[in-house]
């Protein structure tokens, strides 16, 4: 049996140049990292899921030890889907830091590549505002696009179908948090799981 996919790879991020944001971003890269064993720990469906009890954020570094920017190894879509495919991970993180107006926040494109059909999206854009009380939490948009990832996998089997429905209504119970503080986002979010759930039940039940 293939091992699930669960890691997070995670590039530099652009937009970084000052001090300040080079923090914003610092503070961003530990609050991840520290997120995903969390997420495992509240949904108590590890049993369900293995790649639950894998989940981890993997910095792509250089020989410096340095995060690499994502130009030279994911600098198009076809580079991005063979990085994605030969290193087996779950999502490939990049963006920048805007700190512009009055809240900091994060700019995340995040490549989850090719999820189960009919969902041909690849990837997603989210924004996480970098003070606020849903920074520090599971229940953030990066939370909601992992679990998505994670019920949407090509190999994902209708004898889970339970299983499905139960992680996915955990990344919409999360959606709607989104919402109270990013409603565009999160209401394209919560979209997404909707449809998700129906397509796996008419799938499923056919």
């Amino acid at each position: 049996m293939a091992e699930p996919r669960a890691n997070l790879h995670l590039f530099q991020y652009g937009l970084t140049t000052t001090e300040h944001r080079e923090a914003l971003f610092k503070d961003f890269r530990y609050v991840l990292e520290q997120k995903m064993p969390r997420l495992s720990d509240e949904l108590a469906l590890n049993d369900d899921w293995p790649a639950l009890n894998f989940l981890m954020v993997v910095p792509v570094i250089d020989e410096k030890k340095e995060l690499r920017l994502p130009a030279g190894l994911i600098g198009n879509s076809q580079l991005k889907e063979n990085y994605w495919r030969d290193t087996g991970a779950l999502a490939l993180l990049t963006g920048v830091v805007v700190d512009h107006g009055e809240v900091p926040y994060i700019h995340t494109s995040l490549y989850w590549g090719k999820l189960k059909s009919p969902l041909a999206q690849k990837m997603i854009d989210l924004q996480l505002p970098l003070v606020g009380k849903y920074f520090d939490t599971t229940f953030d948009s990066h939370s909601v696009a992992i679990l998505y990832a994670i019920a949407n996998q090509p190999d994902v089997q209708c004898t889970q179908l339970t299983s499905i429905i139960a992680l996915l209504s955990e990344a919409q119970k999360r959606a709607k948090s989104v919402s109270e503080q990013q409603p565009k986002l999160g209401a394209e979010l919560e979209t997404l799981i909707v449809e998700s759930i129906q397509a796996h039940r008419e799938e499923c039940n056919r």
